[in-house]
């Protein structure tokens, strides 16, 4: 084999590669991550190009601000930029709920992790007692759905009534199934 067919192969195998290095954690995540049940809120999605889907919005993504380290809070009142988040945890009532949000880490437990959006103040105020909700995201917000059932998934969607499962393997978190309650 001549040089010239050596870096062709080798041009060949790293987009291969890298690619296939992107499924890495998502299917770890799949495999062996903790499955973990949302609670969702009604949102009302309409879009006619991407299929029957369902468009999802979670209880755990408007977090009280008091669950908000006050560090958090500083940087985000100097910079209006997103900041990466950690999301801890704790099942109540079959469905899990945030119990604290940080910068670090957590060495243990179940968590997301997530990107702090902004910060929602009552009045237009910033005064630390008019502050009520720090918003997060998670990237868990669509759901493809079997076709012509859609509709279903929406009215149960606006009404808040789907549960959604979630695999959770070191805060990364992977959509698997949405059911309704019962």
């Amino acid at each position: 084999m001549n040089k010239r067919t050596k870096y062709l192969i080798l041009a060949c195998l790293v987009p291969v590669v890298i690619l296939l290095g992107m499924t890495v954690t998502p299917l770890y995540t799949l495999y062996n991550g903790d499955e973990i049940t949302l609670q969702t809120v009604p949102v009302d999605p309409s879009d006619v190009f991407r299929g029957d889907y369902v468009a999802l919005q979670y209880e755990a993504e408007q977090v009280p601000i008091d669950l908000v380290d006050k560090g958090i809070k500083d940087k985000w009142e100097k910079e209006y930029n997103p900041i990466q988040v950690y999301v801890t945890l704790e099942k109540k009532n079959d469905v899990f709920t945030p119990i604290k949000v940080s910068v670090e880490k957590p060495e243990k437990g179940i968590f997301l992790k997530g990107k702090l959006n902004y910060i929602d103040y009552a009045m237009d105020t910033k005064e630390p007692t008019q502050v009520k909700s720090a918003f997060i995201e998670y990237s868990l917000d669509k759901y493809f759905v079997e076709d012509n059932t859609g509709t279903d998934w929406e009215k149960a969607s606006a009404k808040g009534e789907i549960i959604a499962t979630v695999k959770v393997f070191n805060g990364y978190a992977t959509l698997t199934n949405i059911t309704k309650k019962k």
